[in-house]
């Protein structure tokens, strides 16, 4: 069954946020509305280290589609990875602005909240 679930990574700095999510402190992502495909509620996916080892299955909550700009805190801080708003936007305008050229303010993202439901 897992062959046939969809399979994903993080963009970047695989390994930390894995064991992130593996800790509970991680429980969203981001991404690009024009680029990567849009996730539903109930969505099932295998996350994976950085060598396509599965490590776990998680569930989509709730999916947020906003203008990068209006991202607050609330949100942003679900992703585990920061300590301010200002440090949240300045990492992911770096990494954004270095998969998409056209990234600006107002590009849509999409904010995924998920839940862990098995650990490998």
């Amino acid at each position: 069954m897992i062959n046939k679930l969809n399979r994903w990574s993080f963009g970047t700095d695989n390994e930390k946020l894995v064991r992130l999510v593996l800790e509970g402190k991680k429980t969203a992502t981001t991404s690009l509305y024009d680029i990567d495909s849009m996730p539903q509620i109930n969505d099932i996916s295998v996350l994976t280290d950085s060598y396509d080892n599965s490590i776990c299955i998680v569930k989509t909550k709730k999916v947020i589609v906003e203008e990068f700009k209006n991202i607050t805190w609330n949100i942003a801080k679900l992703e585990g990875e920061n300590s301010s708003l200002d440090d949240w936007k300045k990492a992911h305008r770096k990494y954004f602005k270095q998969i998409y050229a056209k990234f600006k303010e107002d590009t849509k993202v999409i904010f995924e909240i998920f839940e862990v439901v098995k650990k490998f």
